[in-house]
């Protein structure tokens, strides 16, 4: 939000703000109808504190954010 960048789904971080800006149309639509928060952490990782182990964790991006990202970028 400080940077300017909306958060689709987020009503404090950009929602409504996002789609206003958008004005009518087909994006506008497709990211009002959108349920959630489009937020994701790709990779994360830490030191296991008990064992020091390194640990990482990856995560592919759900499937309805993939499909309201392969929407936008064809718009």
């Amino acid at each position: 939000s400080e940077r300017g960048h909306a958060l689709i789904g987020d009503q404090t971080y950009g929602g409504r703000r996002l789609r206003h800006a958008l004005g009518a149309g087909a994006a506008h639509d497709a990211i009002a109808a959108f349920p959630r928060q489009a937020l994701h952490a790709y990779l994360l990782g830490f030191t296991h504190p008990a064992t020091g182990e390194a640990l990482k964790f990856e995560s592919a991006l759900p499937r309805d954010m993939a499909e309201l990202t392969e929407f936008l970028e064809k718009l």
